[in-house]
């Protein structure tokens, strides 16, 4: 569904003046209010510029690049003699970010075993490329966010994709690491200060990796909305949607989990492909998230300016 330009953009010149224009004092109640409706207005924006069809682009992609992912996993894990620790704790790690009823495709990590160096080039490669059509969804999303034309070309677009899946893909590993192998640090701590530390131990360090964890997903979904528009944007004007999306994220995720828990089972309607339509939908709701959060940058610091000010440019260089 797309609206008339000049009529979205009068519209938000209004909604953007009335929200700054609100009182600021030192009370929650005027940053809650002013909260609430920039959100509002920026899943109504998300509609407008056809945000859920940009979700299922970027959820198909995705699942595509579940798979290959798992198998590099559990190709890289097989060579280590510990192969069954390590598989079981990375099970039970992503177990804790993907929604319930996720245990049939995570077995499949366990049931993997060393393959030839092809297989696992193959795995690299696919994963890697399924992962950039996730990003060039959202770069699509984002630059209707923001009004901006289209002026990457396809290869460059296409090596930009695999830039950011690189490196967001490093800082994610690491904290699915620090979660997974969370337990035997812990251990290691006891061991060495003694139990008598043990409650406080356990509470300090759960604390610490799950703050690293969400701290990690702030940075790569800023990394994201500065880098994966024509223009980069300043760090400060991507924080709040990342932040946004963040917990939008995880409560997305409770949210659907315990939905599959109490009402829904997908194997009875899909069969033998009910853990993928679930894994499906889930991703389709993330990407929906990602798109809102940048929706919610765009409002917060209003999207016209950039657009207005790249057109001009581009104005600007074709004169004679």
């Amino acid at each position: 569904m797309h609206a008339n330009p000049q009529r979205l953009q009068d519209q938000e010149r209004s909604s953007t003046s009335q929200l700054h224009a609100m009182p600021r004092r030192n009370t929650l109640r005027p940053f809650m209010l002013r909260f609430s409706r920039l959100l509002r207005l920026a899943f109504w924006r998300a509609f407008q510029h056809d945000a859920f069809a940009t979700a299922k682009a970027a959820a198909y992609s995705s699942i595509l690049t579940f798979f290959p992912t798992l198998l590099l996993i559990g190709t890289v894990l097989a060579t280590s003699p510990q192969t069954e620790a390590y598989l079981r704790e990375i099970s039970d790690a992503l177990g804790k970010i993907l929604p319930a009823g996720s245990a049939t495709a995570l077995a499949y990590l366990r049931g993997t075993t060393q393959h030839s160096v092809g297989v696992l080039i193959t795995a690299s490669l696919i994963t890697l490329w399924t992962g950039s059509g996730v990003m060039i969804s959202w770069m699509e999303g984002f630059r209707r966010c923001y009004e901006l034309p289209k002026s990457w070309g396809l290869v460059k677009e296409r090596l930009i994709a695999f830039s950011l899946v690189i490196l967001a893909g490093i800082p994610l590993t690491f904290s699915t690491i620090l979660v997974a192998f969370g337990n035997r640090i812990e251990t290691q701590i006891l061991f060495q200060l003694g139990h008598e530390f043990g409650p406080f131990i356990l509470l300090m360090w759960t604390a610490i990796r799950w703050t690293i964890a969400g701290l990690t997903s702030i940075a790569v979904m800023a990394l994201i909305y500065h880098n994966a528009v024509p223009r980069t944007q300043p760090w400060h004007s991507v924080l709040p949607g990342a932040t946004l999306a963040s917990a939008m994220w995880f409560f997305a995720t409770t949210l659907f989990g315990w939905y599959l828990q109490r009402y829904a089972d997908y194997s009875i309607l899909y069969g033998s492909l009910g853990v993928g339509i679930a894994l499906l939908v889930w991703m389709y709701m993330i990407s929906l998230v990602v798109l809102v959060g940048a929706e919610f940058n765009a409002m917060l610091f209003p999207r016209a300016r950039l657009g207005i000010e790249l057109i001009e440019s581009n104005a600007h260089l074709r004169k004679p």
